[in-house]
Parts: structure tokens; C-alpha cells; sequence
């Protein structure tokens, strides 16, 4: 029954110490060093002892075009806080930006990638 299945139950976790280090912007509620502090949780607390833990690679452009089109992609990896003035159609055509949930950063590609 439903005992049996959730003692064989795992639970992976997945980390990128690099995740830590972006910024999204003061005003946005995505602070990604808490990443960071709950990992240091888990490990102090000795959780990672009870989970498959595994660090993810960085997406491939294939991969990545199995869940997005490639003119985002492209798009993902020209942006950035300097030249998006240069993008405004397509920041709206994606919702990116200042006043979205998905701000522009340092690092933006590489971030989607992990």
C-alpha cells in the first residue's frame, strides 16, 4: 500500500553552489542567496545524508529547446542590463524586465542554463 511505496520513496536534491551568486534587482522578491543558506542548512543539519544529491549540468541549447522556441534562446543569451533599451520589443514579446517577475541580470543565459 501507500506505507510500502513512501519507505522506498527518494528524495534528490538538486544544487549549484553558482546559483547563489545572482542578483534579480532590490525590488524583487527572489533573493538567490537563500539557495545558498538553505543549502548550508542541510548540510549542518545532516539532511543531505538522507537524499541523492546531485549537481546539475548546464543546459545545452538542445536541451533547452525541448521546453523553449530558439528565437528565445537567442534572446536569452543577447540581453543584458546593459543593452536592453536595444530590446524593448522583445522584452515585452517574452515578458522580461524591470517590472515582471522575470527580471534582466548578469548572467541571465547562464542561469536559465542551470
Amino acid at each position: 500500500g501507500i506505507k510500502n511505496l513512501m519507505s522506498k520513496s527518494r528524495v534528490c536534491y538538486y544544487y549549484d553552489a553558482d546559483i547563489g551568486s545572482y542578483y534579480y534587482g532590490g525590488g524583487h522578491p527572489m533573493k538567490p542567496h537563500r539557495l545558498r543558506l538553505t543549502h548550508n542548512l542541510l548540510l549542518n543539519y545532516g539532511l543531505y545524508r538522507k537524499m541523492e544529491v546531485y549537481r546539475p549540468h548546464l543546459a545545452t541549447d538542445d536541451e533547452l529547446s525541448q521546453f523553449h522556441f530558439s528565437e528565445y534562446i537567442d534572446f536569452l543569451k543577447k540581453i543584458s542590463p546593459e543593452n536592453r533599451k536595444d530590446f524593448l520589443h522583445p522584452l515585452n514579446k517574452f515578458n522580461l524586465g524591470e517590472y515582471t517577475d522575470c527580471p534582466v541580470f548578469d548572467g541571465l543565459y547562464k542561469f536559465c542554463q542551470s
